[in-house]
């Protein structure tokens, strides 16, 4: 039944409303008389709006109920700006549009503006049953969030993102990254998230290896980077180095290379037990001697 109610309404405005759009208008934002010339270039537009709408061009009565509305704030044409978004198919910009209807002339004065705002409050109900939200979080602070193509903030985004239901784009650009773009299809009435991570162009360091004994061995993640010294480009992240000499114990670190960030280390190596000893000072050497000799 709402649905239907929903076609109806947009499809056929109620008469009482267009009785009140076309009389004369009531701004609430005044703050001084407009003078003639104001009033007549206001007038002007929103005839012309009025005209373009019932022939059913509504980006030129956008445009003309703007201009008016801009010149003196009314009522009127800012309910003629919402319709006029609604029909070109800018719900969300509608639904805003109404809403700041309601913030604005909440408040009427007689029976021909409170039958207005009730018209106003049934299309913010209506338009309501076809929109949902989603809660837009973006790994990067400060990277532009796009919704099917339109910029809608800068992250992190403080408030859900209202949208028709249906499948949306959500995209989130920043200089220096590679952007992070996903669908989602977006249900009436409910609230989701979605997470964006834009990655880094570069996603690799740049790494010098180096070790207290020449010729050391080195390893990186089980994978051999051969003699030491090393120097090279290696993907970002955490790894496992391994370096060893013989006659000296193993050194295993743990180390964390950032994208586009030189890393450096040289490995000290520490002598094995008993490296250092002779060969004959050795004591397997003359238990083995003494063996044979007996």
């Amino acid at each position: 039944m709402r649905n239907v109610r929903y076609l109806v309404r947009w499809g056929v405005p109620a008469a009482a409303l267009a009785v009140c759009l076309l009389a004369p208008a009531v701004s609430a934002q005044e703050t001084a008389e407009p003078d003639q010339a104001t009033r007549d270039a206001a007038s002007a537009h929103f005839r012309a709006g009025r005209d373009a709408f019932t022939s059913g061009d509504f980006e030129t009565s956008l445009t003309e109920f703007r201009a008016a509305n801009e010149l003196i704030p009314a009522n009127r044409a800012l309910s003629y700006i919402g319709q006029c978004l609604h029909k070109l198919n800018r719900q969300i910009e509608a639904l805003q549009t109404f809403r700041q209807y309601v913030a604005t002339y909440g408040e009427p004065a007689n029976d021909r503006d409170r039958t207005a705002l009730q018209e106003v409050k049934d299309w913010i109900d209506e338009l309501e049953d076809v929109v949902g939200k989603v809660q837009v979080s973006v790994a990067l602070s400060g990277a532009t969030v796009l919704v099917d193509g339109q910029v809608v903030g800068n992250a992190p985004l403080a408030d859900p993102v209202e949208v028709v239901q249906g499948p949306h784009t959500f995209r989130a650009e920043m200089e220096g990254y590679r952007a992070a773009e996903e669908t989602l299809t977006v249900a009436s009435g409910q609230q989701t998230t979605i997470t964006l991570i834009p990655t880094p162009l570069q996603t690799t360091a740049t790494v010098n290896l180096s070790a207290n004994v020449p010729g050391a061995a080195a390893t990186l993640d089980g994978s051999p980077l051969g003699a030491l010294p090393f120097a090279g480009d290696v993907e970002a992240g955490v790894h496992q180095l391994e370096v060893t000499a013989e006659g000296y114990e193993t050194a295993r670190l743990s180390i964390t290379l950032q994208a586009g960030q030189p890393f450096s280390r040289t490995v000290e190596l520490a002598p094995a037990a008993g490296a250092d000893e002779a060969w004959y000072e050795k004591w397997w050497v003359w238990t083995i001697a003494g063996v044979v000799v007996a």
